[in-house]
């Protein structure tokens, strides 16, 4: 046999024992080609024609490092922030002074002051990619004293779900897969594996909170989360953690990257809807768990310029959207090209061409008209995850790891 023989085997040998290797995970299943349209005329027609946050971001706290959500606290005299340290930090809002304020378990994300209760955050904990953490410390929902200080979990267990990776489907208020927290040992139940976003009822008794996949080993980035993106996975849960009853039910399953999420609260102050950003596949659906459309779902926006994550709302009930990162020409035709995707299941997530660029969404209070809507070119800030509206500020939310300090612009003129 001739070396050159030898070669071309050896060659054909080692890309198929690497292709083996790198097999993913049989919960990855590449979907059928998505194609990815213009983004909507209405959100064109409010872009602005100039940078709006490189005009006018401000950075306050110097020694803040990269943080997921900012919770405005003592009529908005400080700030309570989840950092990708691992620590809750405060930051004086009148100085700018910033500092460790509590360790959290694992990495503290999503957050929201009870609204009921100015002394209590409930918060999302999860593991950030990457990272090392003690091993007693639990992904979990959890709240918060910021009084005491004193962390307690709140769900650490859900229950485990049948017929995932198929149609998406939301379930009613009477009809969902529950599970009493205080007696686990009588239901099926698996450990809790991602808490990414959260949002708290009305009348402060109920917290729905995502789960944008749950096999494998789920973490905040890093790729697992990078699997989800390429082959736009139907993966993810939300769920509702009723603080009376201690019992954990499922809101939705088999949606594309569940993260932000909304809750939308009716006349008589209970939700008909929640809201939820299906972040890597550029979409805002409506779920519908009360009232006579329980039990379905509407997609109130889909070609979106760019990646949805967390949501909020001002004091007039309008809605702002951190939009992590800019939908690209490479990314529509990966997604309108699946053949593709075998491959790159097997690379590094470093090697995928991705935007640097971010941005800022305002929609109107019932989520169907946009308002507002600017691209940045990552200059200042990178990968805003969530907008927070003040009195007189948006806090802008940056997971980008070699960030630091607090992040605000002013409130858009003429909205």
């Amino acid at each position: 046999m001739s070396k050159s023989i030898r070669f071309l085997l050896m060659v054909i040998l080692g890309t198929g024992a690497w292709w083996i290797i790198n097999t993913p995970n049989k919960a990855i299943i590449i979907g059928e080609a998505h194609i990815f349209k213009a983004t909507p005329k209405t959100i064109i027609d409010v872009t602005l024609d100039y940078d709006y946050i490189s005009k006018t971001v401000i950075n306050d706290g110097s020694d803040l490092p990269a943080y997921d959500e900012v919770v405005l606290v003592d009529n908005e005299s400080r700030a309570i922030v989840t950092a990708v340290d691992g620590w809750f930090w405060e930051v004086d809002l009148a100085t700018g002074v910033a500092k460790q304020f509590v360790d959290a378990p694992l990495m503290p994300a999503g957050a929201r002051l009870s609204p009921v209760n100015d002394r209590i955050i409930f918060f999302c904990s999860s593991l950030l990619y990457g990272e090392e953490y003690p091993e007693e410390e639990r992904v979990g929902l959890y709240q918060m004293n910021i009084d005491t200080k004193k962390i307690t979990p709140l769900v650490l267990d859900v229950p485990i779900v049948s017929n995932m990776g198929g149609e998406p489907k939301v379930f009613s208020v009477v009809d969902a897969p529950r599970i009493n927290n205080s007696m686990l040992e009588e239901y099926e139940s698996r450990e809790f594996t991602f808490c990414n976003d959260l949002d708290v009822s009305a009348d402060g008794k109920r917290i729905y909170f995502t789960e944008p996949f749950s096999y494998g080993e789920p973490s905040m980035g890093g790729g697992g989360t990078f699997k989800e993106a390429l082959t736009l996975g139907r993966n993810g849960l939300v769920w509702k953690y009723d603080i009376g009853s201690n019992e954990t039910s499922l809101v939705s399953q088999n949606f594309t990257f569940p993260d932000g999420v909304l809750v939308e609260t009716n006349t008589q102050g209970g939700e008909d809807s929640i809201l939820i950003a299906e972040t890597v596949k550029f979409q805002i659906v409506r779920l519908f768990i009360n009232g006579v459309r329980a039990g379905s779902y509407e997609t109130l926006w889909e070609n979106l310029p760019a990646m949805p994550d967390g949501m909020d709302r001002d004091s007039q009930g309008r809605i702002w959207v951190g939009m992590l990162k800019q939908r690209s020409n490479a990314v529509n035709w990966i997604h309108e090209n699946p053949w593709i995707k075998p491959l790159l299941l097997r690379l590094p997530s470093g090697m995928m061409p991705i935007s640097l660029n971010t941005s800022i969404l305002g929609l109107s209070a019932d989520a169907r008209e946009a308002i507002f809507y600017s691209e940045h070119d990552g200059s200042r800030v990178t990968d805003i995850s969530v907008v927070i509206p003040g009195k007189n500020h948006l806090y802008l939310a940056t997971v980008g790891g070699a960030s630091k300090g607090l992040y605000k612009v002013p409130f858009p003129e003429k909205l």
